[in-house]
């Protein structure tokens, strides 16, 4: 194979053409896995993958996560989740149509949150569905001393509940949200991280908070914690940091949870369709 990878924008992110993640390569793997740590953000053009495949690319980067919204796993693969706004002949969503719409990374509501994401595009509405990512090392780089001071032994709240969380809205398209997210509470106790993470492999230290899932600073009263995050979370989606992905049919993307936080944009409607499989790899711990 000849790989080729080049840089989608000036802060993070890169292309990878002259794959085939359905080959046994290890060889490539080792590159596809270089520049996944160094450019946080790949895509990877014109794949062919069968569910299967897509899972057995996932494995390399370690376990592939259970989804907690078992309604709209793939029947014949669970480990997939399926993202869509596409429905069955009696009418019913057949994938999650509101997935990500807040800045986050993923799973940072659990004690060990998610490594990589992967998502794999089967079809892409004729306008909107943009995905947005922001470079969380670049956005801990550019605090001040005196922020990165303040900020060095402080721990983010996080919850999966949309209902304790004054930052984000509970979408109309979403059938039963409320009952959905109470169960959710239930079964998913908060949980906190340092505000300041470091990566496990590359020793690089990332800004570790988002709207989505932050709820609250650990030792600080809801306002002084309040105006914190609020600053950081402003400060982490600044222009400078960000990439804006435009997704073709056939792409694989994927991102590390670690040091990147994402964002799904909408802006289509049915019967524009955009239909995608996500797997999620379990993480480690954040300190």
């Amino acid at each position: 194979m000849n790989i080729q990878i080049t840089r989608l924008s000036n802060t993070l992110g890169a292309e990878i053409t002259g794959v085939d993640l359905n080959a046994d390569d290890d060889a490539a793997f080792a590159e596809i896995n270089a520049a996944y740590l160094e450019h946080q953000v790949l895509c990877i053009r014109d794949q062919n993958l069968d569910p299967e495949s897509l899972v057995t690319f996932s494995e390399r980067f370690g376990v592939v996560e259970p989804h907690d919204n078992l309604k709209f796993t793939l029947a014949q693969q669970p480990k997939i989740l399926v993202l869509s706004n596409d429905v069955d002949e009696d009418g019913n969503q057949i994938g999650v149509i509101d997935a990500g719409d807040a800045w986050h990374t993923d799973h940072s509501f659990k004690t060990h949150p998610a490594n990589c994401t992967i998502l794999y595009s089967l079809k892409n509405p004729s306008q909107g569905g943009v995905t947005d990512f922001t470079n969380m090392y670049a956005a801990y780089d550019a605090l001040s001393d005196d922020m990165k001071a303040r900020i060095a032994n402080l721990r983010g709240r996080h919850s999966i509940s949309k209902l304790k969380n004054k930052r984000v809205q509970i979408s109309g398209a979403r059938e039963d949200a409320v009952e959905f997210y109470k169960r959710q509470e239930k079964a998913i106790p908060d949980v906190d991280h340092p505000l300041v993470r470091t990566h496990p492999v590359t020793g690089r230290k990332s800004l570790y908070c988002s709207p989505r899932f932050t709820v609250g600073i650990v030792g600080l009263d809801e306002d002084e914690g309040d105006a914190l995050l609020d600053e950081l979370i402003a400060h982490s989606i600044k222009p400078e940091f960000r990439y804006s992905h435009h997704w073709r049919d056939s792409d694989v993307v994927m991102w590390d949870n670690r040091c990147v936080n994402h964002r799904a944009t909408g802006g289509y409607e049915y019967p524009d369709i955009r239909h995608l499989y996500r797997t999620t790899v379990e993480g480690g711990p954040t300190e």
